[in-house]
C-alpha cells in the first residue's frame, strides 16, 4: 500500500479509489473496513461529532461523504461494532463511519483502508472529540522495500506454492456470516509489537492441533515520523517468518531489522488482481495481522481497541492501543473460520501471554 495519498476526487470517485488502493493484492472476500473503539471520560454531542467530520470530509475530499452517526443502544454496540468495522462498502457508501453510545461515552470510529490507515483513523476521532490524539508510535520513515513491486509478487508466488503460512486450528461455522470483535482491556503496561507478536507466536505454538509450517506474522507500519497523525494514508507492512522451533526472545531483533513490503499499484488491473488473489487464496495471507497504535494521549480518553483489517484463510487480526491508564489488546476474526468460543478462547490465550 502506498505511504502518499493521490490527488483525489469526492463522491463516486473517492470510494472507487479507496477500493483501488487494495485492488491489486487485497483480499477480494474481505470488507477492508478498519475500526477504532473509544471510551470517554465524559459525554460528547452526537451532532457536534457529526459536524466536525463533515468539515473533515470537506477539506479532505478523499475522505468521501460525511457519514450518519449511529446511536445503538447498549444491547445493539457489539453488532454495531461489527457493522462498522466490517460491513461492505458499496458505490454510494460514506467511507468514514461513525456511532456513539447512548451516554456519549463510546465511540466507535471506522473506515475503509483505502482511505486512511490505522494511525489516520485515529486523527479521524481526535477530529470527531474536537481535541488532539498524539501517540507514541512511530513509523519506520522512508525506509526501502528490498524488492520491487513485481519481483516482490514473483516470490510470494513462489513462497504460497511451495511454504504456505501456518494458520490458527479452528473449526468455525462454513455457514456462518459476520465477523467477532472484542478486547481484553487491563492497567497499562509499557510493553509494545513485540511483546504482542511473541504473545500471538507463543498462544500459535502452543494449539495441541497445530501444524508445522512457518509462521508468518503480518505488521502493519507506518511511515509517518511526527506524533500527531493526519486522516490520511502512510502505510508500509513488515512481515516476519518464524518457523516452528525458532527461539521467540529474538522477535524484537528481527522486527526492528525487516524492510518493508513494496508499494502496490492502486489499481485492480481491470479485475485481474482479485482473479489471481482469488485462485491463490488458500495458500496466501498470514498466520495473524498486527496493528500498534502505540501509547495514544488525549484528554478524556480512558481506553482505546484496535481493529485493523481481516484478510486471508482463517484471517485472524490483533490489535494493541494503550492510553494513560490502560493498555487493550483485541481481536478480530470471521466467525466461518472460528466460532465464538474459539474466538473466546484465542484471544484469552494471547492476552494471558501479553500481560502476564
Amino acid at each position: 500500500m502506498r505511504s502518499s495519498q493521490r490527488g483525489r476526487r469526492t463522491g463516486l470517485d473517492s470510494v472507487r479509489d479507496a477500493q483501488e488502493v487494495v485492488g491489486m493484492y487485497g483480499d477480494p472476500d474481505t470488507t477492508w473496513g478498519i475500526c477504532v473503539e473509544l471510551r470517554l471520560a465524559g459525554a460528547v454531542d452526537a451532532d457536534l461529532v457529526a459536524h466536525r467530520v463533515a468539515d473533515l470530509c470537506a477539506r479532505e475530499p478523499h475522505l468521501g461523504t460525511p457519514p450518519v452517526v449511529d446511536r445503538p443502544d447498549d444491547a445493539r454496540w457489539a453488532t454495531a461494532r461489527g457493522e462498522v468495522a466490517a460491513a461492505p462498502y458499496g458505490p454510494r457508501s460514506p467511507l468514514l463511519r461513525l456511532a456513539l453510545t447512548e451516554d456519549g461515552t463510546g465511540l466507535l470510529v471506522g473506515a475503509h483502508h483505502g482511505a486512511v490507515d490505522g494511525l489516520g483513523l485515529l486523527a479521524v476521532a481526535g477530529t470527531a472529540l474536537g481535541r488532539d490524539l498524539r501517540t507514541k508510535a512511530r513509523g519506520i520513515g522512508d525506509r526501502a522495500a528490498p524488492h520491487g513491486f513485481l519481483t516482490s509478487s514473483l516470490l510470494r508466488v513462489g513462497e504460497a506454492l511451495v511454504h504456505p503460512p501456518s494458520r490458527f486450528p479452528g473449526v468455525g461455522d462454513p455457514g456462518a456470516a459476520g465477523e467477532d470483535l472484542t478486547a481484553v482491556t487491563r492497567p497499562r503496561v509499557g510493553r509494545g509489537t513485540a511483546d504482542l507478536a511473541r504473545a500471538v507466536l507463543a498462544a500459535h505454538d502452543e494449539s495441541p492441533t497445530r501444524d508445522r509450517r512457518r509462521s508468518v506474522v503480518v505488521i502493519g507500519a507506518s511511515r509517518r515520523t511526527t506524533d500527531l497523525p493526519s486522516a490520511d494514508r502512510q502505510t508500509a507492512y513488515l512481515r516476519l517468518r518464524v518457523g516452528p522451533d525458532q527461539d521467540h526472545t529474538a522477535v524484537g531483533a528481527a522486527i526492528a531489522g525487516l524492510r518493508p513490503e513494496p508499494d502496490f499499484p492502486e489499481t485492480s488491473a481491470k479485475g485481474t488482481g482479485p482473479l489471481l488473489v482469488r485462485l491463490l487464496r488458500n495458500r496466501l495471507g498470514s498466520t495473524a495481522i498486527l496493528s500498534n497504535l502505540g501509547l495514544v494521549e488525549g484528554d478524556g480518553v480512558s481506553s482505546l481497541a484496535m481493529y485493523p483489517a481481516t484478510s486471508g484463510p482463517r484471517a485472524v487480526a490483533i490489535g494493541l492501543a494503550s492510553s494513560g491508564t490502560t493498555t487493550t489488546v483485541s481481536l478480530r476474526t470471521r466467525r466461518r473460520d472460528l466460532d465464538a468460543q474459539e474466538h473466546a478462547r484465542l484471544l484469552a490465550a494471547i492476552a494471558e501471554r501479553f500481560f502476564d
